[in-house]
């Protein structure tokens, strides 16, 4: 009876582990589901967004083809203070387009204003004392701001008694960039005149042309600035049927402070959970909002905005276990695919620090001139040279380490003449750490196996020794060619290896006496490389005491077959 007792709770448990497994892995579907709507999101916004940048390129150059009425004054050429001409080098009317209204209701004042002296001429009228306040106030101060001297012209809003109107403005330079006089005049543009709003909301384009109804169409724009030309590359697109403006998006544009200047269309609201704002500080402070509609989504974004599917995710987990457990085993190779990462990222972070540490040590001598002879710099250049196709060849053993096996060309180097090249490369960090490296070397020792290997497995035991043993240490690299192996040896100084961790040193991540993000850095892959790049030339690495109380590494190579010893 215990034992049929048994058999249920056992089953019973197991259906609940898998409900449970299920219940996480419809979380984490949830979880993609929101994260897929907020990237659909993400993106609606950044439509909006260029909308509004686009709106704003359109709003510049409306407003530069109203500077026309600075030509006289040369915007951006040098002027000396003793040439500048008069104020009433301006037009009496110098912006013609504007629909400000009648002369008798809206008389137009205009002005220079030299620096630094702020003395102040009017030609015609004379603005009100809340505008002359402003004039000799803020536009000194904003005629220097590195916009205004770029684009030669700016506007600002301004809100007298008399209703709002425009103060436009354009800077005299000198030859050193300096602003020696201010020339302006009362306009009405982009406060009271809104007609350059209106016509670019009608006819400029700011979405792709997957929306229906938004084709290109190769027409001329019915719009032609003051100087003759016409915008055709800006506003060479409209919607033809269907889908006009209005049904896409709400243009809103206000100033400085935030005030509302225009609106279209006009019954609509500025808010919007897809919206972009763009600012053109030189006119006016003005800020373009564009607020997408909803319903628009769609068209941008593939399957539009995502929606809930909160019911179907509770029916799937109460209706089906053969689903939860293939969520589970999804999930499981996730996890197991994100380790493999991780392991794959810290294994090529150890193989590429060194030689980057070089590159970096010899062109930062190069670049403060510590060479003393063209022979060093020639030297360095080539160190450089050689690490950076070193980087290279490793970016390709990385590459093939993803095989199933690690395959290494086999022939015959001189493992002598490897070790020469290694402690030269290693020389400039351990003069860094105030150690020595001392050769024990018989010439030549002819092995079988692949020099890049070779090297590299010196380089990897001479950074452990250089990151665990003393500043100041010695370390010694010998060479032996013997009756059918070369051996290759490295001593150091250090604290050396416990006998209990003589094979956990071999292992991947493991890290002596610390963790993977000890002061000594790196993370436990130094050995695991050795090993793997000896096995593969069919070599022998050891690891023993030296009798100073160090570590000895050994490796044991094949001797050349090509004839070739002492």
């Amino acid at each position: 009876m215990r034992a049929y007792g048994a058999r249920p709770l056992l089953l019973g448990a197991a259906l609940l582990g898998i409900v449970v497994v299920s219940a996480l892995a419809v979380g984490e579907s949830m979880r993609n589901a929101r994260e897929r709507k907020s990237v659909a999101e993400r993106t609606v916004r950044d439509y909006a967004m260029f909308a509004s940048y686009i709106y704003t390129t359109r709003a510049y150059l409306s407003a530069r083809e109203r500077s026309v009425a600075y030509d006289t004054i040369h915007p951006g050429s040098p002027w000396v203070r003793s040439a500048l001409p008069p104020v009433t080098a301006l037009a009496a009317i110098p912006d013609t387009t504007e629909m400000c209204g009648s002369k008798e209701k809206w008389s137009v004042y205009r002005f220079r204003l030299d620096l630094p002296s702020r003395a102040l001429t009017y030609a015609g009228t004379r603005p009100s004392p809340e505008v002359d306040a402003i004039i000799r106030d803020s536009i000194p101060i904003l005629a220097n701001q590195p916009w205004v001297k770029n684009a030669g012209f700016a506007y600002l809003f301004v809100e007298p008694p008399g209703g709002r109107e425009t103060i436009a403005y354009s800077s005299a330079l000198d030859s050193a960039k300096n602003v020696i006089a201010v020339y302006g005049y009362r306009s009405c543009y982009g406060v009271r005149d809104t007609t350059d709003y209106a016509r670019m909301y009608r006819v400029v384009k700011v979405l792709p042309p997957m929306v229906p109804g938004y084709v290109e169409e190769g027409v001329r724009s019915a719009y032609t600035g003051p100087r003759g030309d016409t915008s055709e590359k800006m506003m060479g697109s409209k919607w033809p049927a269907g889908m006009p403006a209005e049904s896409l998006l709400t243009l809103t544009i206000t100033d400085a402070q935030n005030r509302m200047i225009f609106q279209a269309p006009s019954s609509s609201a500025k808010s919007s959970n897809y919206y972009g704002v763009a600012p053109l500080g030189f006119v006016g402070g003005s800020k373009y909002w564009v607020a997408l509609r909803p319903n628009v989504a769609r068209f941008l974004v593939s399957g539009g905005i995502p929606e809930s599917r909160l019911p179907a995710s509770l029916l799937l987990l109460g209706a089906s276990i053969v689903l939860a457990i293939a969520g589970f085993a999804s999930l499981r190779s996730e996890i197991r695919l994100v380790n493999s990462r991780q392991r794959f990222l810290a294994n090529v972070s150890h193989e590429l620090r060194t030689p980057l540490q070089q590159i970096l040590m010899f062109v930062q001598l190069l670049r403060l001139g510590r060479t003393r002879t063209e022979a060093e710099r020639d030297r360095s250049l080539e160190i450089i040279e050689r690490e950076t196709h070193r980087l290279i060849a490793l970016s390709n053993s990385v590459l093939a380490a993803t095989k199933p096996e690690l395959q290494l060309r086999s022939a015959s180097v001189d493992v002598a003449n490897v070790v020469h090249t290694a402690a030269d490369f290693f020389a400039p960090l351990a003069e860094a750490r105030k150690m020595r490296i001392e050769l024990d070397v018989v010439e030549p020792a002819i092995a079988r196996g692949d020099p890049g290997a070779i090297r590299q497995i010196l380089i990897n035991v001479l950074d452990n020794a250089a990151k665990y043993g003393p500043i100041g240490q010695t370390i010694t690299i010998g060479v032996r060619t013997e009756e059918k192996a070369v051996r290759l040896w490295v001593d150091d100084a250090g604290p050396g290896i416990p006998a209990s961790e003589s094979d956990n040193v071999w292992k991947p991540f493991f890290r002596v006496g610390g963790t993977v993000d000890d002061s000594t850095g790196g993370a436990g892959l130094g050995l695991a490389i050795v090993r793997d790049l000896a096995t593969a030339m069919d070599a022998d690495a050891r690891l023993s005491q030296t009798p100073k109380g160090g570590t000895r590494f050994t490796l044991v190579l094949h001797k050349g077959q090509n004839g070739v010893g002492p």
